[in-house]
């Protein structure tokens, strides 16, 4: 009886420490992600930055802390969300982009989430359709490449306020936390749909309209729009290889495609700007 009490209370303890170790994790991850592309817009830019904004840096992390704590087969229909969660989430971003053209940045916000809404309610009935519905989030990604307006990006001036990285960090750590606590609760669809929830994508859009204007709003998107290809394929592929696969296999080889995604769209990025120029 004592050593099964001792067992057991060591089992606790163990999956105390996982808790902590994951929560420190989700603490962590986001708001420093979102650090280095604050840092990349003060360097090079919003349009840059919003590139990077498309590596899943969020979805990433997410996606894998969902899985790590309710298992592979719950992960790849949340992976499957999350491709389609794309969706929404360009219709939030190319909304707000053109909204800001001619509207206050409150305006533009409480379009873009209605956007996003509208479209993720679609998104969650299409999952459960015919098979063939799983080719449209990669098509409506290619035509936004296609169609999103060019061009070469604003050499403005820009001035960058002192606590804008600071409230992207605590923005960011308090999604992540929100997301990944009540995934059980969601359900897969929209577990999966709000890991690709816009978090980077509103946070940088709003600052970045706040701080610079309309012309850095379109200067991001465009660049997120590529971006967003990355994160499109590390979704896809977790949701392909999950639970077939382990899961550090299936999130391994998902990073690994989201890297090449990244060099195709950078490579994609300088011949853009250079017909432009």
């Amino acid at each position: 009886m004592a050593a099964h009490h001792w067992r057991g209370r060591r089992f606790c303890y163990k999956s105390a420490g996982r808790n902590t170790d994951l929560l420190i994790l989700k603490l962590t991850i986001v708001p420093l992600a979102l650090l280095l592309l604050g840092i990349a817009d003060r360097l090079y830019g919003p349009r840059v930055a919003g590139w990077l904004a498309g590596f899943p840096v969020v979805a990433g992390p997410l996606l894998l802390f969902i899985t790590l704590d309710l298992g592979p087969v719950f992960g790849s229909a949340a992976a499957l969300g999350a491709y389609f969660g794309l969706v929404p989430w360009l219709a939030f971003t190319l909304s707000y982009a053109a909204c800001a053209q001619r509207l206050a940045w409150p305006w533009c916000i409480a379009i873009a989430f209605t956007a996003w809404t509208v479209a993720a309610v679609a998104c969650v009935l299409l999952q459960d359709g015919p098979t063939w519905l799983i080719a449209l989030p990669a098509l409506l990604m290619a035509a936004a490449i296609l169609l999103y307006p060019r061009g070469t990006a604003s050499g403005e001036k820009r001035e960058h306020g002192k606590w804008g990285l600071a409230v992207r960090m605590v923005a960011g750590a308090t999604l992540t936390g929100a997301i990944t606590r009540f995934a059980a609760t969601l359900g897969t669809h929209w577990a999966g749909m709000f890991t690709t929830f816009p978090v980077m994508g509103s946070i940088i859009c709003i600052s970045s309209h706040i701080q610079h204007g309309r012309q850095a709003v379109r200067d991001m998107v465009g660049g997120m729009t590529l971006g967003l290809t990355s994160v499109t394929c590390f979704c896809f592929v977790v949701y392909g290889l999950l639970p077939a696969a382990s899961t550090w296999t299936a999130f391994g080889l998902a990073l690994a495609a989201s890297f090449l995604a990244m060099a195709l769209t950078g490579l994609l990025f300088r011949a853009r700007d250079s017909k432009a120029a």
